[in-house]
């Protein structure tokens, strides 16, 4: 902790005011014997220590630091306890006190019979004058303490802090300012924070008086330029205290308020099938790479699942997942939502700009659902993004780079939109790096009953019920069912057969009725023959075996499909158009 030595200039202030007022000569000592100020013949031994600083010594100051006494003699040549070096003739000392810490002590010594005589008749009025001096002493440490504990937390902020008068004149900043703005102490204290700021873009004088919370600005400085948010508060009577911190931070720290991880990992996908094992195999093996993914399959498969595994497996895993459904926001709004924008871009914007989707996952992972619904002017601006790593805001000019992960996902054939115009081939490439495929539900038959049950004993818990299982008529239907929903159809059902039933077991009579009416239909159809069925039928049935055939020989590639297409004598749209209308599987 520091000691009176941290504030010799108010010791020797207080000192050389004693002896202009009572004409005696003054001295202040620290815990250490040191002394620290001092008047007269003490000046010369500022820096030196009384009584050899020996504290274990017996001598008058060593007692009165242990003891915290006072102590008055106008005879100091008939003590034997007083050191006498310099011709003393009298003393009144005065332990300076802190709480309950002795730190020092503050001495009025007499030379002269004069002074000597001045203390006789007085001593009493000195001693209590000394006490309001060592009051003064140990207030003004303590003050000293608590801005030096303030300096050093403001130092240490990891924002930096500039302080401007009324005039926007700077006359304090920290460490990380200078940092921030690539500049020293001496070249802010002193100048206008509008030398280094444009006013118009800084704020205006109603918001100087309010504050501000949370505006971009760009601050340049020689050749080069940085995004930083600011915030601002008044300090009245005296001016303006502004907080800066770069845009990467206040990016980190929207994530850290807005999103949290879900800590999805492969374990928690159900799914026990050759097929699953497979693509979970995959997809981990790939997860610790930054290459881009792209998670093809059905609605209701488990794609977000997929990807938040992924991230969680990666070394990113510390890092914001951001997912976006870019079928789900109007093209208007998709661009400025993955991008963000700067203030003023459009009409309705936030007066501060916004930051987007690819900025808030920087360093961490961006997931785009959904991505063969973009527009294909956004397909372009994507295609920038992947290929040079850095993005310009919707209305901006400087480019912002970024370090993102991209897993996107779709649940349409790409290839047939790239061959029909919807989606642009070079960016499809850009994606499709590391392709994973989640097969149907219906594919994989061996993991309905797991889901079923894992589902079971989620909303049973959720519901507050008490059911143990499905009966076996029941669990007959939901097997033979084909979900064409997937794994999302498959929950919902069971969510709907757990508010359903009110025993133990989920019954037939309990299941949703969708499910028990395809049951039928299927036992229907398979007692109808071929002979029943119309030409229309047969000849479908017919084109789609000859398709298949004809696409295990050349390959479902985009390459392999125009051999196949040439093959059957029929043009690529033709072929697309076949096996969209024969509602085939995707033959990837």
């Amino acid at each position: 902790m520091p000691g009176l030595s941290s504030i010799k200039k108010t010791a020797m202030q207080v000192a050389d005011a004693i002896t202009a007022a009572l004409d005696i000569e003054t001295e202040i000592v620290d815990d250490r014997l040191q002394i620290i100020s001092g008047t007269g013949r003490y000046v010369r031994k500022i820096g030196a220590y009384e009584e050899d600083g020996d504290l274990d010594g017996g001598y008058i100051y060593a007692s009165i630091l242990k003891n915290g006494s006072e102590y008055i003699c106008m005879d100091v040549r008939s003590d034997p306890g007083y050191n006498q070096k310099e011709g003393e003739l009298a003393e009144i000392s005065c332990p300076i006190q802190s709480g309950t810490d002795i730190i020092g002590i503050i001495g009025l010594v007499a030379f002269t019979d004069e002074q000597r005589d001045k203390m006789i008749l007085k001593s009493d009025t000195f001693l209590n004058f000394l006490r309001r001096m060592s009051e003064l002493i140990a207030g003004k440490l303590i003050e000293s303490q608590s801005s030096t504990k303030l300096a050093s937390m403001l130092e240490s902020m990891p924002e930096g802090l500039l302080a401007a008068d009324k005039d926007g004149r700077i006359f304090s900043c920290n460490f990380t300012c200078e940092m921030l703005l690539q500049k020293t102490r001496d070249m802010l204290v002193g100048t206008s924070i509008y030398d280094h700021f444009q006013k118009n873009a800084f704020f205006t004088a109603k918001e100087n008086e309010t504050g501000i919370s949370n505006r971009e600005v760009t601050y340049k400085y020689k050749n080069s330029s940085r995004r930083l948010f600011f915030s601002s508060v008044p300090l009245p009577g005296t001016g303006t205290m502004y907080l800066f911190e770069e845009s990467s931070s206040a990016a980190a720290k929207a994530r850290q308020f807005t999103y949290t991880n879900d800590p999805t990992t492969f374990e928690d996908i159900c799914g026990e099938s050759t097929l699953m094992k497979d693509v979970k195999q995959r997809a981990a093996q790939v997860a610790c790479s930054d290459s881009t993914i792209l998670i093809s399959g059905e609605s209701g498969t488990g794609k977000e699942l997929f990807a938040r595994a992924i991230h969680n497996a990666s070394p990113r895993r510390s890092e914001a997942f951001i997912p976006i459904n870019c079928g789900a926001i109007p093209d208007a709004l998709l661009e400025s939502e993955l991008f963000g924008y700067e203030k003023g871009a459009f009409t309705g914007a936030d007066k501060s700009g916004k930051i987007g989707k690819f900025e808030l996952a920087d360093s961490g992972t961006l997931f785009l659902d959904e991505v063969g619904d973009m527009p294909l002017h956004l397909q372009v601006k994507l295609l920038h993004v992947l290929q040079d790593r850095s993005l310009e805001r919707v209305g901006g000019i400087l480019p912002i780079n970024i370090d993102v992960r991209i897993i996107a996902a779709t649940n349409k054939n790409l290839e047939q939109m790239i061959f029909r115009g919807e989606f642009r081939e070079d960016l499809f490439f850009r994606l499709n790096v590391i392709p994973i495929f989640i097969p149907p539900l219906r594919e994989r038959r061996e993991d309905t009953e797991t889901l079923l049950h894992h589902a079971l004993e989620r909303f049973d818990s959720m519901l507050g019920k008490n059911i143990r299982g499905f009966d076996r008529k029941a669990l007959r239907l939901f097997m033979d069912y084909r979900w064409p929903g997937n794994v999302r159809e498959l929950e919902n059902a069971v969510e709907y057969s757990v508010n359903m039933t009110e025993g133990s077991m989920i019954s037939a009579g309990n299941i949703p009725p969708r499910i028990r009416d395809a049951a039928g239909r299927t036992f229907s159809a398979q007692n109808n023959s071929a002979a029943d069925m119309t030409l229309k039928t047969q000849t479908e049935m017919a084109q789609m075996k000859i398709i298949e055939n004809c696409l295990k020989k050349t390959g479902t590639s985009l390459r392999g499909k125009r051999n196949a297409a040439s093959v059957l004598g029929i043009s690529e749209s033709t072929l697309y158009r076949k096996i969209r209308e024969l509602g085939m599987k995707d033959p990837r």
